[in-house]
């Protein structure tokens, strides 16, 4: 999506803009577009793939469960400083930034979910052992323009943008906190598939139930690849081929392409 350059605020009953047009400086705007050949990865423990075949479906988590304490929240250099954007922004409408509620924003990280998607050209043993916890395990690859054409729903979808520590982040609506990262992660290289709650959908916040969502996909539209990992045992390599034939024929197990 391109970056737009002005933002206001809007009148939620008359959708009209009730105040200056305030510039937005590209460097805060979270959002970018993936190139549809892009390939993408998904490294997944066995029962998250046999859950995804059988159900024909995309799981997404609740972020307030991911381990990053900043996933959907203001960076700390928001505690000192302001965005360009920000600053722009505030002295045009003569605000408080202290006037925003945090309490909303906390609620936000339990009320969306979120289907994190690795972006490289090949396997990478950092991955592996980074979002992995064992050895019988695989990895699925599809692409850029598998995933924006099949994921439907209310899903918003971007790679995410990576960021120093004294880099303040910008709230331009309610599901941009969650496309910044701190810079540490970047070795992720991620694009983020993010849905929002239907008009009618409530949850509980301490319901298992409610700790994801599942989004049905067609899979073989979806899954262009399946490996399974460099120390994979026999038994699990067996596994996999088992369920590949089950739920998603013509689709061939692959090898690691890493040494063991």
């Amino acid at each position: 999506m391109q970056p737009p350059t002005h933002r206001a605020i809007i009148d939620r009953r008359t959708g009209e803009i009730v105040g200056p047009m305030v510039s937005i400086d590209p460097e805060d705007w979270p959002y970018s577009e993936l190139s549809p050949s892009e390939i993408l990865w998904r490294y997944m423990e066995m029962w998250k793939f046999q859950d995804l075949l059988s159900r024909s479906a995309l799981y997404f988590s609740r972020p307030d469960k991911f381990i990053d304490p900043f996933e959907g929240r203001l960076s700390q250099a928001n505690a000192t400083t302001m965005s360009a954007s920000d600053a722009a922004f505030y002295a045009a409408y003569r605000m408080n930034p202290a006037e925003e509620a945090k309490e909303g924003l906390e609620v936000m990280r339990h009320v969306v979910f979120i289907s994190c998607w690795h972006r490289a050209t090949k396997e990478s043993r950092e991955m592996w052992d980074a979002y992995t916890t064992e050895q019988d395990i695989v990895v699925i690859t599809s692409s850029g323009k598998a995933l924006r054409q099949f994921v439907q729903g209310q899903v918003v979808k971007s790679p995410v943008k990576y960021h120093d520590d004294d880099f303040p982040r910008t709230r331009f609506g309610h599901t941009t906190l969650f496309f910044y990262k701190p810079r540490r992660y970047s070795f992720e290289r991620e694009f983020r598939m993010l849905l929002t709650l239907g008009e009618h959908e409530s949850i509980r916040h301490d319901n298992p139930a409610d700790f994801g969502r599942h989004v049905r996909i067609p899979l073989k539209r979806i899954i262009h690849r399946v490996i399974t990992h460099p120390r994979a045992s026999a038994e699990c390599k067996t596994r996999v081929d088992g369920l590949l034939h089950h739920h998603l024929k013509g689709i061939s197990r692959k090898n690691s392409s890493l040494l063991p």
